[in-house]
């Protein structure tokens, strides 16, 4: 009974998990393009369907180690790199310290200042060039794969330097779309101001 019990609940944690990160795309639609609520969620859907099947038909040939990789691995630091810079070096330390500690009731400790304005960013900055000049040719360029190799996708085999090339071009693809979509969000609301 208790298995049961804990199971289901974990079962329940993770769909309002799974909710809630359906909710910031839905409404960046819903108030970024002026879409209505039912066109957003389907826009949304769809996307994450395609995504969702080639995750599940191309597991065995590598995709989900690929989106792993670039989005889990090297999106993560690449992003946290840009928003530390920005955060700390572009608004500003002190203008981002008052607005950390803005309308709070326990303040942040003051030594977080110095290692968000330097520790941070240095640190993230100093494991980015590390991992490109050590690993990052070796990784573009696929040296470890056979020319050769084969792998099973949607009951066909093909080869396994280009379906990895194709799913690195479909993520940039994505990032781009999504990029082109923030643009035009930004442009719709600077017309409207």
């Amino acid at each position: 009974f208790f298995q049961f019990v804990w199971f289901a609940l974990l079962f329940f944690a993770g769909l309002t998990s799974s909710i809630s990160l359906l909710q910031p795309p839905v409404a960046f639609f819903e108030d970024g393009l002026g879409m209505k609520r039912r066109s957003s969620i389907l826009v949304t859907g769809a996307v994450l369907f395609v995504m969702g099947l080639l995750a599940v038909y191309g597991l065995g040939a590598g995709a989900v180690d690929e989106m792993d990789f670039w989005g889990g691995t090297v999106a993560l630091v690449v992003f946290g790199t840009v928003e530390a810079i920005i955060f700390s070096w572009v608004f500003g330390i002190n203008r981002g310290w008052k607005e950390l500690n803005e309308g709070a009731q326990i303040h942040i400790p003051r030594f977080f200042k110095f290692i968000l304005a330097w520790v941070t960013p240095v640190y993230l900055l100093i494991i980015l060039v590390t991992w490109f000049v050590t690993d990052f040719r070796s990784v573009i360029l696929l040296e470890g794969i056979d020319p050769k190799a084969q792998v099973p996708f949607l009951g066909m085999m093909v080869n396994k330097i280009r379906f990895i090339t194709g799913i690195r071009l479909l993520l940039v693809g994505l990032l781009l779309a999504v990029n082109l979509v923030i643009f035009f969000a930004w442009r719709i609301r600077k017309l409207d101001d």
